[in-house]
């Protein structure tokens, strides 16, 4: 009888181990799982910044943090990978859970590091990545697409908001749609 609890403990440690290893986590923030962490500190009502904390930054209208809709997250210089432009991630919020995630990217002079930085951190996209002539503009824009273990997809594109930035937003199938030039 104890070699079958001690094979019981085993499987049951390797399917938790399996099961949270199905998790996304990305800029220190997992999808799937309620948003742990403090709320950035303030000032005279303004939110102070702060390079090396991770913490949240609640809408105007809210006083705690919601349990559906959105809020602005810092993410600390070492959590904050390559393909990342800027200090903040805007994070989808649904029953208390984390189900999207989006940020800015470096734009369309940097796209194909951009890509290759996301290619690292996701593996290979469906496909390769569609170049569009943006008509009335004078640059092309990278877009590509991953679908991850968990059921999660991540979309880029590096022209979201012109030549400038563009947008990498990882999400479940239970977060809203994306919306194009939105940083939802």
């Amino acid at each position: 009888m104890s070699h079958f609890r001690r094979y019981l403990v085993i499987a049951a440690v390797a399917f938790g181990w399996s099961s949270a290893s199905l998790a996304t986590d990305v800029f220190g923030i997992t999808l799937h799982a309620p948003l742990n962490m403090q709320e950035c500190l303030k000032r005279q009502d303004a939110y102070l910044s702060d390079d090396h904390e991770q913490c949240f930054k609640l809408p105007d209208s809210a006083d705690a943090l919601p349990k559906d809709g959105q809020v602005i997250v810092n993410v600390p210089i070492q959590d904050r990978p390559n393909y990342m432009s800027g200090t903040d991630v805007v994070v989808g919020l649904k029953d208390g859970l984390v189900v999207s995630l989006s940020a800015k990217t470096h734009g369309t002079m940097r796209d194909s590091y951009d890509v290759r930085w996301l290619v690292e951190a996701f593996g290979q996209p469906q496909g390769s990545a569609a170049i569009q002539n943006i008509p009335g503009n004078h640059f092309t824009s990278a877009q590509t697409s991953w679908s991850l273990p968990d059921g999660a997809t991540v979309y880029y594109n590096s022209g979201e908001w012109g030549p400038y930035y563009g947008l990498v937003r990882v999400q479940l199938p239970s977060a809203s749609p994306h919306q194009l030039g939105v940083w939802d």
